[in-house]
Parts: structure tokens; sequence; C-alpha cells
């Protein structure tokens, strides 16, 4: 009990101390979902319409892959996603990359909800709930817990390098590493989601309104 109640302590200060780091990440994160809202207004309607024909075709299993195949090239392609931000936040010069992430994630997400609800109406709004939100409301706070984790490393290193403040590097390498397990762990969880779960319960509700 004592050891859970220290963690969380732990925990809870390590992001009061980052408060704005956390809000950097999600200014941009919702920069890029006004962007992706408003990207939708300006298709033409070749565009909507090649975007509603291809997204039919998932929808009716044309275009069909197997879920456990896409389960597995979900999960890995997460990992993949975990381990290259890691890598980025080590050299340092990877931290402009990481906030380009999460303004591409925050454009893809404005971009997907926006054009669903304007093409297909109620529908859409179902195919947002069981489409879109359930893996990515695990993959956003973890893109999120990742970045501020590796921007909080590439600053420390920068601290060792260009003034005299003393810096446990050791300790803040631990500190990363740590929270990329707990990042992992839930982009594993939401691949798992988004390969398997998503697209069973999707066609079912389609196919039931």
């Amino acid at each position: 009990m004592l050891f859970f109640l220290r963690l969380r302590l732990i925990i809870r200060d390590y992001f009061r101390e980052r408060i704005f780091l956390f809000v950097l990440v999600l200014i941009l994160f919702l920069m890029g979902s006004i962007f992706g809202v408003l990207a939708t207004g300006v298709l033409d309607s070749v565009q909507r319409n090649s975007l509603m024909s291809y997204l039919d075709q998932g929808l009716h299993g044309e275009i069909f892959i197997p879920n456990g195949i896409y389960t597995r090239q979900t999960i890995v392609a997460n990992i993949k996603t975990v381990f290259f931000l890691f890598f980025m936040g080590i050299s340092v010069i990877g931290v402009p990359l990481a906030l380009l992430l999460i303004f591409t994630r925050g454009f893809i997400i404005g971009f997907s909800i926006s054009f669903l609800l304007r093409t297909m109406g109620f529908k859409g709004l179902v195919l947002v709930l069981t489409g879109v939100l359930p893996h990515n409301s695990l993959i956003i706070p973890a893109l999120f817990l990742m970045v501020i984790a590796i921007i909080d490393f590439a600053a420390a290193l920068t601290k060792i390098r260009f003034t005299k403040k003393q810096v446990v590097i050791g300790e803040e390498l631990v500190k990363c590493a740590v929270l990329t397990l707990v990042v992992l762990l839930m982009m594993m969880f939401a691949g798992f989601i988004q390969g398997y779960i998503t697209p069973l319960f999707t066609a079912w509700l389609t196919k039931v309104i």
C-alpha cells in the first residue's frame, strides 16, 4: 500500500512539474485537429467521392485483410512508432519530428471525424464512435506521454551540454525508459483494439444501421 502511494505521488509530481510540456503538446494536437477539420471543407466533389468510394469498399468488405494479419501489422507499426520516438528523443534532434507527429495525428483525427460527420451524418457519427475513437483514446494519451518524456530527456541532455547545471542523466534516462515501457504497452493494446475489435464492431453496427 505504501509503495503504490509513493508511486502515485511520484507520478503526480512528475507531470505537475511538466505541465508546460503537456500544454505545448496539447496545443499542437488541437492545431492539427483544427487544420484537419478545415481541410475537409476544401475538398472538391471528385476528391470527396473518391474517399467515399474507398470508405464504402472497406465497410462492405471489398478491401479485406484478415483480422489476425491486420492486428499484427497494426501492433508492429505501433511498436516501431514508440521506438522511433525513443531513439529520436535520445538523439535530441528528433524532438521536432516528435512534435510534428503529434500535429499530424491531430490532423488525421480532425479530418477523419469531420469528413465522416459531413458526408454520412448519423452513420458517420456511429463510425466515429466505433472506428476512430476506441483505439485513439489510448494512442493519443500514449503519444502525449512519449513526446513529453523525450522532450524532458532532450532538455536534460541540453542542460548538460550547454550549461553548468548538474543533471543526473542516468535518472532521467530511467524515467524516460519507464514511460516508454508504459507507452509501449498502451500502444500494443491500442493496436489490438484497432486491428481486431474495431473492425468487427464497426462491421456489425454498419449492418444494423
